[in-house]
């Protein structure tokens, strides 16, 4: 039988509290299935930020391949070889009229709404803007994107 919640104050087993996924036991858990577990120093609050990402032309998108546009990479928060903080990213859009879009997400594959993202790389956010101008002004760029980003890292 899978005890799927283990409350145990002998420190047997070290946290007095894991619970794990439907079907696992919480004592023998991997990591991965794992919902809680006490055993793992808790995610804080690193950082959080937004950058200002230019989108790209519809020649620029359709003539000349280009998917995205990059942001400058912003430093954050340096962790162990091999490993990378966890982050989340959301976008806002201002649609030309001073209205700011809340923040949202989407895909590349629908440059009109466009949208935007990122990513860690050696130790920066890479934020990215996919959003396309229109066909009728070829060569205009559409309304820029704020990246938003916020970066935890494991307290120790």
């Amino acid at each position: 039988m899978a005890r799927r919640v283990i409350f145990d104050g002998s420190g047997s087993s070290g946290s007095p509290l894991r619970i794990s996924v439907a079907g696992v036991d919480a004592a023998t858990a991997q990591f991965n299935a794992c919902i809680f577990d006490g055993n793992q120093p808790p995610l804080r609050l690193w950082g959080t930020g937004f950058q200002l990402v230019n989108g790209n032309t519809w020649n620029e998108r359709t003539v000349g391949g280009k998917n995205l546009n990059e942001g400058t990479p912003i430093p954050v928060v340096v962790t162990p070889p091999g490993t990378n903080p966890v982050f989340m990213t959301m976008w806002r859009r201002d649609d030309a009229l001073n209205r700011l879009y809340t923040p949202s997400f989407s895909n590349s594959l629908n440059p009109i709404i466009g949208g935007g993202g990122g990513g860690i790389c050696s130790n920066s956010f890479l934020p990215a803007c996919f959003s396309v101008g229109a066909p009728g002004n070829p060569d205009a760029l559409p309304p820029p994107t704020f990246i938003n980003y916020c970066v935890f890292k494991n307290a120790n």
